[in-house]
């Protein structure tokens, strides 16, 4: 029981949040009653080290103590809301506070280290999400859709004609580049559409085929490269590449970690909920 109670992340969390809170007071003991506002000397440093960053250079004495006093206010400002109950039902400050509470989480989670056979296991489990793109490459012959339908089709017939005598089309004149080189399916798909690289999947190598449509016109092929997919071991991995699956099982690491502590609190809370018609609770 003991020892489960040790693993448990709420019980972690509590414990750095109380000894966060504690070392904060003592090094910041900056509020002694409601009407003392106490700079600490670690606070009029901090002060000091935002002016010269702001300003390239150290801080004249009247800066200093301006900045000192401006920060005193700030302060009064804050306790005279907070005693007001301006902060209680702010939005604003709700979300600030979730999003304080994210990051405290995510850096406690952040402090587990992977491994290399964790993320071999992880690698395993995933692996397909790390399978190497297919690769292409390939001459157009781009037509240009800017004329009436009839001439259109006559071209186009005319230019399936020349290649049936082994003879390349004629492109019409574009800015789109000629040769396409080492381009993913991705890739292809934002520039010329998901029809159009879908047809390179079934095409020949070294053979014209064609028309395909883009959103840009009617294009002749001409497939130098199709590499395969790769999937490869945990093993064969570069470092950049297990640097992404490091960076993915953190991600993991950090939900599981989250949705472990979000029950530890649901555990530990009663939620009642009230119908918006009758004012009762739902059962």
């Amino acid at each position: 029981m003991f020892k489960k109670l040790l693993t448990e992340p709420l019980l972690h969390f509590l414990f750095i949040a109380i000894v966060f809170f504690v070392a904060y007071d003592a090094l910041n003991p900056e509020e002694l009653t409601e009407q003392t506002i106490t700079i600490s000397e670690g606070r009029v440093e901090q002060i000091k080290n935002q002016i010269v960053e702001s300003r390239k250079r150290a801080p004249v004495k009247n800066e200093l103590n301006n900045a000192i006093q401006a920060y005193a206010l700030n302060e009064m400002y804050l306790r005279e809301a907070r005693a007001l109950g301006l902060d209680i039902g702010d939005a604003s400050i709700n979300k600030r506070l979730r999003q304080k509470m994210n990051f405290m989480l995510e850096d406690m989670a952040s402090g587990n280290e992977a491994t290399e056979k964790e993320l071999k296991a992880y690698y395993d489990k995933n692996k397909e999400l790390y399978r190497s793109p297919v690769i292409y490459s390939f001459t157009q012959a781009y037509i240009s859709v800017d004329r009436p339908s009839d001439e259109l089709e006559a071209l186009l017939s005319q230019q399936k004609l020349n290649i049936s005598k082994g003879l390349s089309p004629v492109s019409d004149s574009s800015l789109l580049p000629a040769t396409v080189s080492q381009q993913t399916a991705a890739q292809l798909k934002r520039r010329f559409g998901q029809a159009f690289s879908a047809q390179l999947k079934l095409a020949s190598l070294q053979k014209w085929f064609g028309p395909i449509e883009s959103g840009m016109g009617q294009h002749f092929i001409f497939l130098t490269q199709r590499d395969k997919s790769v999937l490869k071991t945990f093993e064969q991995l570069n470092s950049r590449e297990k640097y992404k699956v490091l960076d993915d099982w953190q991600r993991q690491n950090i939900q599981i970690y989250k949705k472990h502590y979000e029950a530890q609190l649901l555990s530990l809370y009663h939620i009642d909920v009230f119908s918006p018609l009758s004012g009762s609770k739902v059962k």
